[in-house]
């Protein structure tokens, strides 16, 4: 049996690369060194859940690979999500491991659709229509049920607000339980719960926009993470 072609999914304003700069920052080299060569679909960045979802759709299963495992970040969790459940009718995709995806939506999605100021104002000119579904009320909305032959698992991220840097600071503040300057951790946690890493929502990608400090662990150590996610991911395709 072949091993199934694994799928990094990017987030909310995402992309694959832009020249030198990737979004999961040195994981497609880490996992070439695994020998596995993983697929980073580039997706409509603030798109709708549904046209993110169909253009993955359109760029995964259009040739002859039999088995996927998908493993997404953030807003790619809610596509992944979609794609299974309405567009994968040959049921291609046998396991979604989501990190810190917004499932049930997030308090600062709604903040920023609301709050005056040149900050959210840009985030709404540049974000929408993505923004407006990634609201809790947005996201309770959605009918996208779980496929009984897919396995679904998740990880969460946090730091404390005295540990986040100073730009997620007020953000994080904005959510009234713990999270990671952007999803709470209650909303992250979708089928098997695998855990909780100390990184914020960006610091997981390999991005830490703080400084270095040993006290707070930081910067994540994000390659053994993301190394060790595509394994988890994989293994559980081989197991549909």
């Amino acid at each position: 049996m072949a091993h199934p072609t694994l799928a990094l999914l990017h987030g909310f304003l995402g992309f694959s690369h832009r020249g030198p700069i990737e979004y999961f920052r040195g994981v497609k080299g880490a996992l070439r060194d695994m020998h596995i060569t993983p697929l980073i679909p580039e997706v409509p960045s603030a798109g709708t859940v549904a046209e993110r979802a169909e253009t993955l759709a359109s760029k995964l299963l259009c040739g002859n690979t039999s088995t996927f495992a998908l493993l997404a970040h953030s807003m790619g969790g809610l596509d992944a999500r979609y794609l299974i459940t309405y567009l994968d009718p040959d049921r291609r995709i046998k396991s979604l491991l989501t990190v810190s995806t917004p499932h049930r939506g997030s308090p600062l999605a709604a903040w920023m659709l609301e709050a005056r100021g040149p900050i959210p104002a840009w985030f709404r000119h540049i974000g929408r229509p993505a923004l407006d579904e990634l609201t809790p009320k947005a996201c309770a909305a959605m009918s996208i049920p779980d496929r009984e032959d897919v396995n679904y698992a998740s990880y969460t991220s946090c730091r404390r607000a005295d540990e986040l840097p100073f730009w997620l600071k007020s953000y994080g503040r904005i959510i009234s339980e713990d999270n990671d300057g952007m999803v709470p951790l209650s909303s992250a946690q979708w089928g098997e719960f695998r855990g909780t890493m100390r990184a914020d929502h960006v610091e997981m990608l390999g991005w830490s926009l703080g400084l270095p400090d040993i006290r707070s662990a930081r910067p994540f150590d994000h390659l053994p993470f993301w190394t060790r996610a595509a394994a988890e991911a994989m293994a559980a395709a081989e197991e549909k």
